[in-house]
């Protein structure tokens, strides 16, 4: 354990409190409260880019103890979990880590770690885990609604009802029989989109910021990007035509 600079201590409180300011206007402001979630990641991030990850966790930790004395110790999991991918997302970006690399390891633990919440929480506070199983069903058939809507806009209604959907069902209903695995599966996939979003917006604020880090999404990736989008809407303008 290295002694702390008087400077490191300064930044570290500093951004700690900050990180426990955001935490209070997720918990009360009425509306948009959830977008100072997202800049808790890049409070920690900012702080391990700048003092390392060392300074990084002990400002974590200085972050949740305020927490827990200010909001209460029910809040203190969340902060936890926001604060520990700020901190990945610091020491990763430092790294020059590729962007697929970092994604995969960041949505793999996120979910495990949320997972993990998840089911102490639950035996906690002793709640049937039979809930846990109608979140899963709910959460397949919105997830069944919306696939069926963005296929439908792009002309690809009929193949989804008729080709894609009758292989998908077998393949969940046996799922939900290991519900307990499928549970891990549903966050990794619920986590894919929103850790992504996180990444791109901490990695375009702190370039900004001036910290010299891998530009996410690449000129690669955006040539990719738009190449499907192309595709996507040749297929759908080719599938309007075979109907008329």
């Amino acid at each position: 354990m290295r002694k702390l600079s008087a400077l490191e201590i300064a930044e570290g409180a500093l951004l700690a409190d900050i990180a426990v300011v955001f935490q209070l206007l997720t918990l009360y402001l009425p509306i948009g409260g959830e977008f100072f979630r997202v800049l808790i990641f890049i409070v920690f991030a900012v702080l391990v880019l700048r003092r390392g990850l060392y300074v990084g966790i002990m400002g974590m930790c200085v972050a949740v103890f305020i927490s827990a004395i200010v909001s209460g110790p029910q809040f203190v999991p969340a902060l936890l979990l926001e604060g520990m991918g700020g901190l990945f997302l610091g020491f990763t970006m430092k790294r020059r880590f590729p962007h697929l690399l970092l994604l995969l390891i960041g949505i793999t633990s996120g979910a495990f770690a949320l997972y993990i919440v998840v089911f102490l929480t639950t035996f906690l506070f002793g709640l049937p885990f039979n809930k846990l199983i109608v979140g899963l069903h709910n959460a397949y058939d919105g997830a069944i609604g919306v696939v069926g809507v963005l296929a439908g806009s792009v002309g690809l209604g009929r193949w989804w009802q008729h080709s894609l959907l009758p292989f998908v069902a077998p393949l969940v209903n046996f799922g939900f029989t290991y519900w307990w695995a499928l549970y891990y599966v549903a966050l990794w996939i619920l986590l894919c989109p929103f850790v992504t979003v996180i990444y791109a917006t901490t990695n375009t604020l702190v370039r900004r910021l001036g910290y010299e880090v891998r530009p996410f999404p690449n000129s690669n990736v955006n040539k990719r990007l738009r190449r499907f989008s192309r595709s996507l809407l040749r297929e759908s303008a080719r599938r309007k035509r075979e109907k008329v």
